[in-house]
C-alpha cells in the first residue's frame, strides 16, 4: 500500500515535468493539469476569534434564579404533589402540611378582625357624637387612637398568616366563613424546575425546614477552571464553544484568586440562547476563543504544509499556485486559524497539496 502511494505521488510530480517553474514560490500549472492532478481549491472562511485552550467546565444556575422552598410552619407533610425534574408555575401547590400551629394563627386573625370591627363602630359613633357636641374632642381622639391600634393589629395578623403560607384568597375566605383549617399549602415562588426534593409524605418538619430546591433554567452559567498561566490571554467578552452542542457562551467574570490545590482560576461565562441541550450540575468540555480585531481566516489543516519549520499554503493565482508563508494563531476542529499571509477573495489548495509541494520543492529547486 505504501509503495502504491509512493508511485502515485511520483506519477503526479512527473506529470508536472513539462511545466515551466518560475523562480521563487510560483508553480506554473494550467487548468487541465489542475484537473488531472485532482487539485481542489477553497475560499478561506473569515472569522473573528482565535482558539486559546480547552478546559473542563460545570453548568451552574445563577444564584438569583435558584430558590429553596421551606416549610412555613412546623407540622406533618400530608401530601407531595411534585417530583424531581418537573416544571412548576408560580403559586402552584407543591405540598401540603398539616400544622396545628396554623389554627392558632387563624384564630388570632379572627380575634383581631372582631376587635377592629368593634373599634370601627365606636369610631363612627363617637364621630357623630362629636359633631353634635355631646362628647369632647379628647374623647374622640382616644377612640381614634384605639381604632388605629386595632387596625395595626389586624394588618399584623394578616401578615403573619401570609408569612405562614396562606394566600390572600385563603385569608379572605377565612374572614368570610370563619372556618379554621390546619392544612397549609406550600406553593412554588417562581416558574421553574424542581431540582431537588427533600419532602416526604408523613414526614414531620420544623418551621423553615427545606422541602424543595427550585430553579429557573432560562439562564445558565459555566464555571471554568483555567490554568493560571493562561489567564493573560483571556478577556471578558471572549466567547466559548461547548463541545458536542451548538451552544456558545460569553465570558462575564474572571476570578481574582487562584485555587491552591489545582492552581486554576475560576472563569465564569453566560450561555447564550436556549439551554435545553445541557443540565445544571453537568460536567462538560469547552473551547475558549479570544476575540481579535485582526483579519483572521479558517483553513483546513490539510491545506497547510510545513517546510523548514515554517507553514505555507498554496494560493491560486493566474499562472498556477503561489506557495505563501502564513502565521497560524491556533487550531479549532481540524481547522487552522491564519492571522497573517492571506487576504480576502483568495482561494487556496485543499486537495492535491502533496503534489504541489513535491513540484515546488522537487522540481523548482528554489523553494526553502
Amino acid at each position: 500500500m505504501k509503495d502504491s502511494r509512493k508511485w502515485t505521488l511520483i506519477a503526479l510530480v512527473a506529470s508536472l515535468c513539462g511545466v515551466g517553474l518560475a523562480a521563487g514560490n510560483l508553480i506554473k500549472i494550467d487548468d487541465q493539469q489542475i484537473e488531472h492532478l485532482g487539485i481542489r481549491t477553497l475560499a478561506p472562511e473569515s472569522t473573528s476569534s482565535v482558539p486559546l485552550a480547552r478546559a473542563p467546565a460545570r453548568v451552574t444556575v445563577p444564584p438569583r434564579n435558584e430558590f429553596i422552598v421551606s416549610a412555613p410552619q412546623a407540622g406533618i407533610i400530608s401530601k407531595v404533589n411534585v417530583a424531581i425534574g418537573v416544571g412548576v408555575k408560580t403559586g402552584e401547590i407543591m405540598a401540603q402540611i398539616n400544622s396545628p400551629d396554623l389554627l392558632g394563627l387563624q384564630r388570632a386573625l379572627l380575634n383581631a378582625k372582631t376587635e377592629f370591627d368593634l373599634a370601627q363602630a365606636k369610631l363612627s359613633r363617637d364621630r357623630t357624637l362629636l359633631d353634635e357636641g355631646i362628647i369632647s374632642r379628647m374623647r374622640w381622639q382616644e377612640t381614634r387612637s384605639d381604632f388605629d391600634k386595632f387596625a395595626t393589629s389586624l394588618k399584623e395578623a394578616e401578615q403573619v398568616l401570609a408569612t405562614a403560607g396562606m394566600s390572600k384568597a385563603e385569608t379572605k375566605e377565612l374572614l368570610h366563613t370563619h372556618h379554621l383549617s390546619s392544612l397549609l399549602n406550600v406553593r412554588s415562588p417562581i416558574d421553574g424546575v424542581v431540582l431537588e426534593r427533600m419532602a416526604t409524605a408523613g414526614q414531620r418538619v420544623d418551621i423553615l425546614a427545606p422541602l424543595f430546591r427550585v430553579a429557573n433554567l432560562q439562564e445558565l452559567w459555566l464555571d471554568i477552571d483555567m490554568p493560571q498561566e493562561r489567564m493573560r490571554e483571556i478577556r471578558p467578552g471572549d466567547h466559548i464553544d461547548i463541545e458536542n452542542t451548538d451552544l456558545k457562551a460569553r465570558i462575564t467574570h474572571i476570578g481574582q484568586n487562584v485555587t491552591p490545590n489545582s492552581q486554576s482560576v475560576l472563569v465564569r461565562a453566560v450561555i447564550e440562547g436556549k439551554t435545553e441541550q445541557i443540565r445544571p450540575g453537568q460536567n462538560i468540555n469547552v473551547q475558549l476563543l479570544h476575540n481579535s480585531a485582526d483579519r483572521l481566516f479558517k483553513v483546513p489543516l490539510s491545506a497547510l504544509v510545513r517546510v523548514a519549520g515554517k507553514q505555507y499554503v498554496f494560493v491560486r493565482v493566474r499562472q498556477g499556485f503561489e506557495a505563501r508563508q502564513v502565521q497560524v494563531a491556533g487550531e479549532e476542529e481540524r481547522k487552522a486559524i491564519i492571522h497573517e499571509g492571506l487576504g480576502s477573495g483568495e482561494n487556496i489548495a485543499v486537495q492535491g497539496v502533496a503534489a504541489l509541494k513535491a513540484a515546488w520543492l522537487g522540481l523548482g529547486g528554489d523553494g526553502p
